[in-house]
Parts: C-alpha cells; sequence; structure tokens
C-alpha cells in the first residue's frame, strides 16, 4: 500500500493511521524528500522536516528492541490489566513502535525475538498487538 501524504481535508495524520488501523492495517509515513520511514504518525517527517511523504503497509513483521512489565498500573484504567508488558518493537521497514506482547511469559527475556502482527479491540478500537514467533535475531540480551 502506498498513498499520497495529503491526508483528506481537515483529517490529520493521526486520523489517517487510525482509520487503518480500523481496517485491520498497520501502516506507516515514508518521507519522500529523505526515505525516512517513521511512527508515530506526524505532520513532517522527522528526519529533515519535509512534508511530502506517502503511506506504507507494514508487513507486520518485527523485533523486540525493549519491553518491562508494569506491576503497578500507571493509570486507573489499567488496574485491573496488571501485570501487562509493554513493549517496543522495530518494524521489518525501520520505525519502532510501542506495542504490547500477547501471551508473553512473564519470566522471559524476548528482546531480540521476532514477533508477528495481531490486532486486538481494546477500549472500543482495534491495536496494533504482537505474538513472539519461533524465530530469534540476536542472543536475546542487550
Amino acid at each position: 500500500m502506498s498513498q499520497a501524504g495529503a491526508a483528506a481535508p481537515g483529517e490529520t495524520p493521526q486520523e489517517t493511521y487510525r482509520q487503518a488501523l480500523d481496517a485491520h492495517r498497520l501502516t506507516f509515513q515514508h518521507c519522500r524528500h529523505c526515505g525516512n520511514n517513521w511512527l508515530p504518525a506526524r505532520a513532517e517527517c522527522p528526519r529533515c522536516w519535509s512534508d511530502d511523504f506517502d503511506w506504507h503497509a507494514a508487513s507486520g513483521n518485527a523485533t523486540v528492541h525493549s519491553w518491562v512489565v508494569f506491576h503497578v498500573a500507571f493509570d486507573p484504567r489499567y488496574r485491573d490489566r496488571v501485570p501487562y508488558n509493554v513493549a517496543l518493537v522495530d518494524l521489518d521497514e525501520g520505525p519502532r513502535l510501542i506495542t504490547n506482547i500477547i501471551d508473553m511469559p512473564d519470566d522471559t527475556d524476548v528482546i531480540g525475538r521476532r514477533v508477528a502482527l495481531v490486532f486486538e479491540e481494546d477500549m472500543d478500537r482495534q491495536l496494533p498487538r504482537f505474538r513472539l514467533t519461533g524465530d530469534a535475531t540476536g542472543s536475546g540480551k542487550s
């Protein structure tokens, strides 16, 4: 998928991103000026500040960069979810995404492990989450 960077009148890049998620598509922005790929969605490239971008669909494959398990909810709305993990994953296309890893054993070091995209409805929205695959790219340590 590749779409022109111009959103519909009055539509922000965040709204374009959210609409793709609602359709079970994880997208990222690609700068036509410098070639940078990025998330989260924004109106200009974070590397060169150009507003000449388009949208691309992510493959859904990524590598875990880092993760943490929360044992105390940072917000009262998440109190019933503890413990829960928050992970940084590097999409194969380059952008880094804050997400959750589904069905991750609490005592498992997953840094460097491969993950695959899944969508889950949460708080009336489709959210991109990831599941561990059998592949590993690194030592699991950093």
